[in-house]
């Protein structure tokens, strides 16, 4: 929930739809909350409201008569860069999501109907996103009425940028987690993981960050996927596992234009291809497979067999390191094996630990 004591313009949100039934329902889903809410039936309105009142949040429908979503956002990205920007759709319309992402920067797409408690939640995650903007652009400001100490403090900028960007990355890899609730924490374990052994094999500097940042976001592609697949209970059949295939290229996709991502990008892109040539998407092999990609592939490994699944518990550190020892060669990179086998299971644990550390001082 956003903070009752920031000023009232950084919790105003702006909800805009054709439809009548559609709005009531908005407002009564965020009864109840402190968010300062405004309705317009069309993006025309919208734009009026916009010049009345200092919006945080927008969040437009995409299907409205005139002006549409990707229209209204392109115009209100030109009068005010800073507000975040939601689409909704009744249709699961991932085409849609790429080409607003972009042409005009999306903070996230919405399929209705919603669930209550994940629209409160996306949309506090957005005001925090916002104030962050506001924040970084007033630390800019000081930056540059300081000039004497331009040095040192572009220095101290770039951490914060960093630290801050970080937190937002984690913030989206823990709304797929939470979107896929059999997995929920596994995005920040693989990329702690990860961390650990790009370190053991001496990575350092911004590769060890690409490499972390790129398992953090490994499943971001599955935005793309359906609920009806990503949440089915039993097996998926072979048409379904075709489509959950390709959330490794839409991952790509979305991150594409994210220069400042760099190599985390390919992470995403490979981290389903097999040192053999058997993997997805592109039937990558040996060393064609970046690095990270090649890392990822033992941890994710490691990771779901010791955690607990719908339809198993889990496997101890002892029987899945003595599988991936086995599997190195065919599905694993045998140096990159080596490589995780001699971290001792103590300071795997004590990551895991980390994060329920986190995990509890957020409740």
């Amino acid at each position: 929930m956003a903070n009752t004591d920031a000023p009232e313009s950084s919790r105003r949100v702006l909800f805009v739809d054709d439809d009548d039934l559609v709005l009531r329902a908005f407002k009564r889903d965020l009864s109840g909350t402190d968010f300062v809410v405004s309705l317009a039936n069309s993006a025309a309105e919208g734009l009026v409201e916009i010049e009345r009142h200092p919006f945080a949040v927008v969040i437009s429908d995409f299907n409205m008569p005139g002006m549409d979503g990707i229209e209204f956002f392109e115009e209100v990205k030109r009068r005010n860069p800073a507000i975040v920007r939601i689409l909704t759709s009744g249709m699961t319309d991932f085409q849609t999501a790429i080409e607003v992402i972009n042409r005009v920067g999306l903070f996230h797409f919405v399929v209705k109907p919603w669930a209550r408690v994940d629209l409160i939640a996306m949309i506090s995650r957005a005001l925090d996103h916002y104030s962050l903007a506001v924040e970084n652009r007033r630390l800019t400001e000081q930056l540059a009425q300081n000039v004497g100490d331009l040095r040192q403090l572009n220095q101290t900028l770039e951490e914060q940028v960093q630290d801050r960007t970080s937190s937002l990355l984690l913030g989206l890899s823990n709304a797929l987690d939470f979107r896929d609730t059999e997995t929920q924490t596994h995005s920040r374990r693989v990329a702690l993981y990860t961390r650990r052994l790009a370190q053991q094999l001496g990575i350092q500097g911004d590769e060890l960050l690409a490499i972390e940042r790129g398992a953090l976001l490994h499943d971001i592609g599955k935005i793309g996927v359906s609920d009806t697949i990503l949440l089915k209970p039993g097996k998926l059949t072979e048409d379904e596992w075709v489509e959950m295939r390709k959330h490794s290229e839409h991952g790509y996709r979305i991150l594409k234009d994210s220069n400042f991502l760099g190599d985390a990008r390919q992470l995403v892109y490979e981290h389903h291809e097999r040192w053999d040539g058997k993997g997805y998407p592109r039937g990558l092999s040996g060393k064609e497979i970046s690095i990270g990609a090649r890392m990822f592939a033992v941890v994710d490994t490691y990771d779901a067999m010791t955690t607990d699944r719908p339809y198993r518990k889990a496997l101890s550190h002892l029987v899945a390191v003595t599988e991936i020892e086995e599997m190195q060669g065919t599905q694993f990179d045998p140096e990159v094996v080596a490589a995780w086998l001699v971290i001792p299971q103590p300071e795997l644990i004590e990551l895991c630990t980390q994060i329920d550390s986190l995990l509890d001082e957020n409740k």
